[in-house]
């Protein structure tokens, strides 16, 4: 009997213990993105265009609060982490312009879309996608990096991104796809690019330079324009006025996470210590609770074994002890229900520093806060008026008039 009493104490000894201990995160061993040794050809020197993120937002209200998703932050993250990735791709020196562009816009070389999996202050899960104009995928991947702690401990003005790793790792991995690339596919990949914005913007006058295989779903260069060729020029010029305002949205999405860049630091900061003490009192709680069912089964076990006095007491004393244990348990369960509401408290605060923006692009006025998209749809729209105006010719014409359209353009429409 007292051998059994002993083998309870002790398992009650090991289960506090098991409760009380604290995982503490070590700092992760820093990873940079590969730097250019050599000055890389103009043909040859890929333009970027960086997604904004797809949110993932759950529809269920429990589960956004379970897995601790406030979605004006993560809508605001879905901004922060394509401009995190711009920098570090801008920083190598690897590639040409390199811009963060709404979710649909295709007119760069190279494309990176992303989608949020989970975002807290202790986990950043994202899954990537590259590809390039001509249709082809260079990879889809999942990455997760735990925050490296050493960020939350630096007070200076611009501390490292906790999750630089995953930018850096990121851009490394494009860097080993780009050099498995003949120049001669690159410099493919710059034609088929042009060809697929003037395409959208006057498929009437440009359709036929490029072609889709059926087989692999790609793009194909079919034939060049004319060196002098007068719409190809005008083509350009639109082309430089789309990369003005990619360019001026850009600056908006830089101010942006300059604004947002503090208050989202000290909110990741503090829900990764929140979270921390979470986790730590869900272990408690758990490790009380079932310390306690043990030592009341054992107690009972214990009292049906035993005939004598002090048996019985003792038996009677691990029953009640055992149900302390188990209240100290969903004491505990309050406590982790206090650390989830100041999750929830610092996720607020942080949702009402995030306010839309607007800006002046051509003279009008730009909402790029949930409407980017629909924004830039009306650019587009807007080149293509363009395009018409100072040709003569319509982007598109009707499939009837096709057949019978001239070759050639009124040379009052080609003049400057």
């Amino acid at each position: 009997m007292n051998r059994m009493i002993a083998i309870l104490a002790l398992l009650a000894t090991a289960f506090a213990a098991a409760g009380c201990v604290t995982q503490e995160t070590r700092p992760q061993p820093r990873i940079k993105a590969i730097q250019a040794s050599t000055e890389i050809p103009a043909a040859q020197l890929l333009d970027v265009g960086v997604r904004l993120f797809d949110e993932n937002l759950p529809t269920n209200e429990k589960t956004l609060e379970r897995e601790h998703i406030f979605p004006e932050v993560r809508k605001a993250e879905a901004r922060y982490f394509p401009m995190q990735i711009r920098n570090t791709l801008e920083g190598t020196g690897q590639w040409g312009q390199v811009r963060v562009i709404p979710r649909d816009a295709d007119s760069l070389d190279v494309h990176v879309s992303g989608r949020i999996l989970e975002s807290t202050g202790q986990l950043l899960r994202a899954e990537i996608v590259v590809s390039d104009a001509t249709g082809r995928r260079w990879f889809k991947r999942e990455y997760e990096q735990p925050a490296d702690t050493r960020s939350y401990k630096d007070q200076s003005a611009r501390p490292r991104d906790p999750f630089q790793n995953l930018y850096s790792t990121l851009a490394n991995d494009m860097l080993m796809y780009r050099r498995q690339l003949a120049p001669a596919d690159m410099e493919n990949v710059r034609r088929v690019s042009e060809l697929r914005f003037a395409t959208d913007l006057a498929p009437y006058a440009f359709q036929d330079y490029l072609g889709e295989d059926k087989k692999s779903g790609q793009y194909k260069v079919m034939r060049l324009p004319a060196d002098n060729d007068p719409l190809s020029a005008r083509m350009d010029r639109l082309r430089e006025r789309d990369y003005a305002l990619l360019d001026t949205i850009n600056e908006y999405y830089s101010l942006f996470t300059d604004n947002m860049a503090e208050s989202y630091t000290s909110w990741r900061r503090y829900s990764y210590a929140e979270l921390e003490a979470e986790s730590a009192a869900k272990r408690s709680a758990l490790s009380r609770k079932l310390l306690g069912a043990a030592a009341i089964v054992g107690g009972l076990i214990a009292g049906s074994e035993s005939d004598s006095y002090v048996g019985q007491a003792a038996a009677t004393g691990a029953i009640f002890g055992g149900a302390y244990v188990i209240k100290s348990g969903f004491d505990k369960g309050a406590e982790v229900k206090m650390h989830s509401e100041s999750i929830k408290q610092l996720g607020d605060s942080f949702q009402a520093e995030v306010q839309p923006m607007v800006i002046e692009v051509e003279g009008r006025t730009l909402q790029l806060q949930g409407t980017a998209e629909e924004k830039y749809h009306e650019w587009r729209r807007l080149l293509k008026e363009l395009y018409e105006n100072e040709t003569g010719l319509p982007a598109a014409l009707p499939a009837a008039a096709h057949d019978t359209a001239p070759a050639a353009v009124d040379t009052d429409a080609q003049s400057d």
